[in-house]
């Protein structure tokens, strides 16, 4: 006994001496990769999985070998039993590295899609992960019916009822599901989108698009889970998609510089003309607009070059004071509210 536990000792001293190597050779190998990079940290990543991989693969292979098929009969005498642990810790190493991806989803995209904006980045990312999981989940689960022996007359019967289940009480489940697979087909929204629901008075920006729900994060930064179904039979507004801004502000004159509303209007025009923020191919435009009760109604309204709302905001305020100055450049005045009382 003595002299077999001599020459099988050799396994885990292999098995130490092989994962350390592993180890040294990702350490060194991701040193020599760009700072930053997703090889780099990918291949770092890699170091603890599959180092303790292979310690763990050996060592349960060495105790099986030890034990004997007296003990435990095994066909392979262990081999096998070794094989599906470095299995599943390829399985592990997938799922590291898939989660080091997701931490900064937005600098490895990037790097992977130089070209595309960052929206259709992530979308890549995001329907990836999904293919991903849903594959891990299924290699998983076929790996584990086949290390319990499972017949095909079981699943078959499993996958009748199964169907019968969906038929009868997931119908809702099986809604979702659907409508989820249809987000990633017709790509109504992505995630970074503002979207708002109008019948059901929602709005937010998209966090993640799941299978069955979607998460919004709406401007008190609360989170909003929505069952995806809805999305198949309510109107979504996608505010991200606005290609360009209105800018509408009313403002007023008062009646003593009726004489004045000519020449405001065609300077402000002049203004609008020459400002490279606005967007020129939706005409802006400056009229005189009505009586009020009391003041002379002008309104303006023009389009911002870009749908970002900051923009608009900008734009808005400059407009409001270029008003102001030419007002008061033209010694008119803007009415306020008065009122006067007659003593009898």
């Amino acid at each position: 006994m003595i002299n077999q536990l001599q020459l099988r000792l050799p396994i885990p001293l292999l098995g130490i001496l092989l994962a350390a190597g592993v180890w040294l050779a990702l350490q060194l190998l991701g040193r020599r990769l760009p700072n930053g990079s997703l090889g780099r940290a990918l291949v770092l990543r890699s170091r603890l999985s599959l180092a303790l991989t292979i310690l763990v693969s050996t060592s349960a292979w060495w105790l099986l070998t030890l034990l004997g098929p007296e003990l435990l009969p095994l066909p392979r005498g262990g081999a096998e039993v070794r094989d599906e642990l470095i299995f599943f810790g390829l399985i592990w190493t997938l799922l590291r590295w898939k989660s080091e991806i997701w931490s900064q989803a937005d600098t490895y995209s990037q790097q992977v899609f130089p070209s595309l904006p960052q929206r259709d980045r992530l979308f890549l990312f995001d329907i990836s992960d999904k293919l991903f999981t849903m594959l891990v989940v299924v290699i998983i689960g076929l790996k584990l019916l086949r290390l319990l022996g499972t017949p095909t007359a079981l699943l078959a019967t499993a996958g009748g009822f199964g169907a019968a289940a969906l038929g009868f009480g997931a119908r809702t489940i099986v809604e979702n599901g659907l409508s989820g697979i249809s987000l990633y087909i017709n790509r109504p929204f992505v995630v970074g989108d503002f979207i708002r629901i109008p019948s059901e008075d929602l709005n937010g920006t998209v966090q993640t698009i799941s299978w069955f729900y979607t998460e919004l994060r709406d401007p008190e930064r609360q989170p909003i889970f929505i069952p995806n179904s809805i999305f198949t039979i309510k109107p979504i507004i996608n505010i991200a998609r606005i290609d360009s801004r209105r800018v509408w502000i009313d403002f007023g004159l008062r009646y003593d510089d009726r004489a004045a509303i000519e020449t405001i209007i065609a300077e402000l025009r002049e203004q609008l003309e020459s400002n490279t923020r606005i967007d020129h191919q939706k005409a802006p435009a400056v009229h005189f607009v009505g009586y009020g009760d009391s003041s002379l109604n002008l309104r303006l309204l023009c389009y911002v070059a870009s749908g970002d709302i900051q923009a608009a905001w900008d734009l808005q305020q400059e407009l409001l004071l270029r008003i102001g100055e030419v007002v008061d450049k033209h010694q008119a005045g803007m009415p306020f509210p008065t009122r006067t009382l007659i003593r009898g």
